[in-house]
């Protein structure tokens, strides 16, 4: 999540953050979806699919062509904004994980809780809601993509059981991966 200090970046883009990092997962796995809130409105989120591989054929057929829509590919010609490269990254093919880690950790997941929520037993329950969903439809192992500077989110996975995967030969070079097995 965005720190509330900066403001908002992406004024003219308003749904720019939420469909990249959770649009895909609400519109096509929507069965493990679990959302938190409070007297203020939604205030975290833990999202899922049992299985990344058909989950990412179902986006380049019906997600990833409504988003190149709904976001016109920007010129390359120029230094892009943050907002320009988010745009840019639903006209990009996207990097596929290798079959040998996807055997052992085939659920993508993603789970983030504004700061506010105080109590950690909120975010380790909403984990294991999720974990649990998608051990009993199938899976043995999950995974998730986090920047690798991004301290706060990678302390509060790792915090949650999830666990740094050694960099194989196709993984994306600018995310760590962390994985947990269920």
């Amino acid at each position: 999540m965005y720190d509330d200090g900066v403001g908002f970046p992406f004024q003219s883009q308003p749904d720019l953050i939420g469909d990249k990092l959770v649009g895909g997962l609400l519109s096509l796995s929507l069965d493990y979806c679990f959302v938190l809130e409070d007297e203020d409105g939604i205030c975290g989120y833990a999202l899922g699919t049992v299985d990344v591989t058909p989950f990412i054929k179902k986006c380049k057929i019906s997600w990833i062509p409504f988003m190149q829509e709904k976001y016109t590919k920007p010129n390359g010609d120029k230094e892009l904004s943050e907002a320009e490269k988010i745009m840019l990254s639903f006209h990009e093919e996207q990097e596929v994980l290798p079959e040998t880690f996807l055997a052992n950790f085939p659920s993508l997941i993603k789970m983030d809780i504004h700061k506010k929520v105080t109590d950690p037993s909120v975010a380790k329950s909403m984990m294991a809601c999720l974990l649990s969903s998608l051990k009993a439809n199938g899976s043995r192992g999950a995974f998730c993509e986090v920047r690798p500077d991004d301290k706060r989110i990678l302390e509060f996975y790792s915090k949650l059981g999830c666990f740094e995967i050694a960099k194989m030969e196709g993984f994306p070079k600018d995310v760590v991966i962390l994985g947990r097995s269920l």
